[in-house]
């Protein structure tokens, strides 16, 4: 199965930038595990873009799973934002969020901490998809030229799993949760006429996208 662990860019009418994510940090790989394909940091990614770490004004946290959390501490100067619930559930010592902590609970970073779906800013709303881990969120962007584009993250992994009658994997913490995120995704996708979903690792999808230099406008 080929699987991607992408970061989003987003940069407002105004001049903000928005990342969501920061991917795996080499910290975070296993090892021994077998050599990752064209792959670039996040910090990478932005130098090719031009644009220096302070210059990121805030960083969208889907969650802190090591392949999502691993170049937060890079960003100290801009703002976190993250649901309540799993940023507390997080600090608490949540397992899974204990290999990218050196990272996601840096003294310097700065924390927004959110309930539920909210509007960030006009045309950017978090909406909590609790299921593959408490206090998930994904993403909606509402582009002036593409539309909505939806950001499952890892509410949805997989094209495929875009489905209600869909399973849980080995690594979600509650099926049930699960399904009634998918379902919500699938009622906001088709509410806002998405003229993309884009699944958390879906390699097959990734080949089909445009990638940076190249945006959606």
């Amino acid at each position: 199965m080929e699987m991607v662990l992408p970061c989003y860019l987003v940069e407002t009418g105004n001049g903000r930038r928005i990342l969501i994510d920061s991917g795996i940090a080499p910290d975070g790989r296993p090892k021994g595990g077998p050599p990752a394909r064209d792959e670039t940091t996040v910090l990478e990614q932005l130098t090719h873009l031009g644009i220096k770490p302070e210059e990121i004004d805030l960083v969208i946290c889907t969650h802190f799973d090591v392949d999502h959390a691993g170049y937060h501490d890079a960003f100290p100067q801009a703002e976190f934002v993250v649901q309540r619930e799993h940023y507390e559930a997080a600090r608490n010592g949540h397992p899974r969020c204990a290999a990218a902590r050196p990272h996601w609970d840096h003294p310097a970073l700065r924390y927004r901490l959110v309930e539920g779906d909210t509007e960030l800013a006009p045309g950017l709303t978090l909406i909590e998809t609790s299921g593959h881990v408490t206090g998930h969120q994904s993403v909606l962007v509402r582009l002036p030229c593409n539309g909505a584009v939806l950001l499952a993250i890892d509410a949805v992994m997989m094209e495929r799993q875009f489905t209600t009658e869909r399973s849980a994997r080995p690594n979600d913490e509650n099926e049930e949760q699960l399904r009634a995120s998918t379902r919500k995704l699938l009622a906001i996708a088709e509410r806002e006429a998405a003229s993309l979903v884009v699944f958390g690792h879906d390699g097959m999808q990734w080949r089909t996208l445009k990638r940076a230099p190249d945006f959606y406008d």
